[in-house]
């Protein structure tokens, strides 16, 4: 977010939830814990650079068509300047949304607004909560915008799974890494991950799935195909469709086909 508005340039926003901060560029997904409609309380980690003094700062919550559904009071701010960049974390409770479509947070500076962050919010009562485990995974995958991707052996993730944006075509999971975008170790290289979805303030497990992983050739038709799926799904994307001849030369893109088979838990 490089959006220069009443003299503060935001450097970093990010939501956490239980301490977990989501990846860059990724939108962040909360489910509601007291009551259908709520939101689990998360935290917003923003950082701030601009000319040192004092500023008024609010945050607000929009619904898909523009309405505020939650603002928080102003508080005040005070810069070092702008060689410095300065950092802000504040939890955010009882926000109520009426819809599960995707929402925005909203930063606000003196009143301006400095930058945005986009929230996805699943329902109370998910969709997966019954089902084969492949089953599952692929309404989890329909849902959330971020998947877990564990790579086994030496050079992967360190048995972690590191979250990913990705897209999905014919029941495929696409992830691209590498350049300017997401590094997951190991990826480019494996022939099977763990495909992990989380729901539940990010740590209850809803589904977890081994797949098998190959490179798609960038002359690949296939890259071609699956290049429009993955576009919009990537925010704050600064070259547009242009992006795609930038992944073709600098990225590589994974395609994991989960298996009907389970991972060990």
């Amino acid at each position: 977010m490089d959006v220069r508005l009443t003299g503060v340039y935001i450097a970093d926003a990010r939501l956490l939830s239980e301490g977990v901060a989501q990846p860059e560029d990724a939108m962040a997904v909360f489910v509601g814990r007291a009551g259908k409609g709520r939101i689990a309380p998360f935290a917003v980690r923003r950082s701030y650079t601009g000319a040192g003094g004092w500023y008024r700062e609010a945050m607000a919550v929009l619904a898909p068509n523009g309405d505020v559904v939650w603002r928080s009071p102003e508080r005040p701010l005070t810069l070092r300047g702008s060689s410095k960049i300065d950092t802000f974390t504040d939890e955010v409770h009882g926000v109520v949304v009426d819809s599960d479509d995707d929402h925005e947070l909203v930063l606000l500076v003196n009143g301006d607004e400095v930058g945005r962050v986009p929230v996805a919010v699943l329902d109370e009562d998910p969709p997966w909560s019954s089902g084969s485990e492949t089953d599952v995974l692929d309404e989890a995958l329909k849902k959330s915008t971020v998947v877990w991707v564990e790579v086994p052996g030496e050079g992967g993730t360190d048995g972690r799974a590191v979250p990913v944006w990705y897209g999905t075509l014919d029941g495929r999971v696409y992830v691209l890494v590498g350049g300017s975008e997401q590094h997951v170790p190991g990826l480019a290289e494996a022939t099977r991950v763990t495909l992990v979805a989380r729901s539940k303030e990010q740590q209850s497990l809803v589904a977890e799935v081994e797949a098998s992983a190959r490179v798609v050739d960038p002359k690949d038709p296939l890259f071609g195909r699956v290049a429009p799926v993955l576009l919009p799904r990537r925010l704050n994307l600064r070259d547009g469709e242009q992006a795609v001849d930038r992944w073709r030369k600098e990225c590589t893109l994974v395609e994991l086909t989960p298996s009907s088979i389970p991972a060990e838990v």
